[in-house]
């Protein structure tokens, strides 16, 4: 039989009595013959019934706190962990289902020396479908914390994991002492993502043990989409900024070794061959890209500051020469818009028309910017307006960006017949939904 140290499940409660009597009952029914264990519920002011039930246990490894008021996650689990006299924790939500053998893998792979593990987490599925929620967690190309819910085939043992969820996690006392537990900074989001991080920071990784499967009914007591989530993920973002750009980079420089298709679909057009043929440096400025989008985002929804307010004044046009009969810009040399300081914008567009007869040639219009990102529309013969544009268009950091326009004729099989900027004039530009005119 194993001897393990002795653990401490943290459980913290809000409303869903009967989650909440399911889980302890399967908890209790999978633990391990001998296990030295304790169980403290931390409720965090239930008003379905919650606490009455509390006040009724009898037993004499279940302890319970009552919080005054409603504590959130982190200072709820913290307040448990306070009066847990276990040398392990485990931290768990009360809308899991547990079926004998859970437990077990999760204490080898912690307690492996090999491992040097800092928390430890487990595959959840689904209660309601059955489907796997959880083999990990990844920061998606796009620069968003999500669950993995793809297993390889192979996988058998420990598997190494960028963070783990708080759903139901394992670690030593010890070490979350050392870290100061949870952040009460963040509101019922993310506080487990920064506790991994910081024991990532002291040299403790997060595993996955495959061989521990639960059941989760997935976040029954919160949004997934409110704007305190967003507060808690820009404070995420802002304390590790650097090691989620050096994270997310890592995966840009992986996708961009794979080729075209590996990536294509996160742009709207493409990158430039010459920017993606040193992947390690293009993989830096797409991860400063993608935090930089979020950034802005946060200022402008968190804080009602915008962080280009303005940015239509500071743009300059060059080859293109103001035609006032036409009330619009006729393209005189190679035509760009110049937008000095600008970081990070949500669009660009260009308007207008063509001039002169129709012709039955299809026209092109290549937008380029600063020579990392560009896309091709191509117009038909009867098209006459022109309604162009670049959704999150990758920029040069330090440098003033550039917006660098090409028209010309092509013919159906996409053979370039000629120049076209003597048939296009630009009435307009769109720079981060902000309107450019003379």
């Amino acid at each position: 039989m194993h001897h393990f140290p002795s653990i401490s499940f943290i459980v913290p409660l809000y409303n869903h009595l009967e989650h909440t009597r399911a889980m302890l009952d399967s908890l209790l029914a999978s633990l391990p013959a001998g296990l030295d264990f304790e169980i403290v519920l931390v409720d965090d002011g239930s008003s379905d019934g919650t606490r009455d039930w509390l006040r009724t246990l009898d037993h004499p490894r279940i302890h319970t706190l009552l919080n005054p008021e409603n504590l959130g996650y982190a200072r709820s689990n913290n307040a448990g962990v306070r009066v847990a006299r276990g040398e392990l924790l485990g931290l768990l939500n009360n809308d899991l289902l547990f079926e004998s053998g859970w437990l077990e893998p999760m204490l080898d792979a912690l307690l492996s020396p090999a491992l040097r593990a800092g928390v430890v987490g487990n595959l959840q599925y689904r209660v309601a479908d059955r489907a796997l929620d959880h083999a990990g967690v990844e920061l998606t190309p796009r620069g968003q914390f999500d669950h993995l819910r793809v297993l390889s085939a192979e996988q058998g043992g420990p598997k190494r994991s960028l963070v783990v969820t708080g759903a139901c996690m394992l670690l030593r006392r010890a070490d979350f002492d050392a870290i100061g537990g949870f952040d009460a900074a963040y509101v019922n989001g993310c506080e487990d993502i920064d506790l991994c991080l910081k024991l990532a920071a002291k040299g403790r990784q997060s595993w996955i043990a495959t061989a521990s499967r639960i059941r989760h009914h997935v976040s029954l007591s919160r949004s997934r989409t409110s704007a305190q989530n967003e507060r808690n993920s820009r404070h995420l973002f802002v304390r590790w900024r650097r090691e989620i750009r050096r994270e997310l980079a890592a995966r840009w420089s992986d996708l961009l070794r794979q080729g075209l298709d590996a990536y294509a679909d996160y742009f709207d057009g493409l990158l430039s061959p010459d920017f993606v043929a040193a992947p390690n440096t293009a993989a830096l400025a797409i991860a400063e890209a993608m935090l930089l989008r979020e950034e802005f985002r946060w200022s402008r929804e968190l804080d009602g500051v915008d962080p280009n307010a303005g940015v239509a004044q500071r743009c300059r046009v060059r080859g293109l020469s103001y035609d006032a009969g036409l009330r619009g810009w006729r393209v005189d040399g190679d035509p760009e818009l110049v937008v000095p300081g600008l970081k990070s914008a949500r669009n660009f567009f260009v308007c207008g028309r063509r001039l002169g007869p129709a012709v039955a040639l299809a026209l092109a219009v290549t937008i380029s910017v600063d020579g990392l990102h560009q896309k091709t529309v191509v117009l038909g013969p009867q098209e006459r307006n022109l309604n162009l544009g670049l959704i999150d268009p990758l920029l040069q950091q330090g440098l003033d960006a550039r917006f660098c326009l090409d028209f010309h004729w092509q013919d159906e099989a996409g053979r370039r017949l000629g120049d076209a900027r003597d048939a296009v004039l630009i009435t307009h530009f769109v720079v981060d939904d902000q309107l450019v005119e003379v």
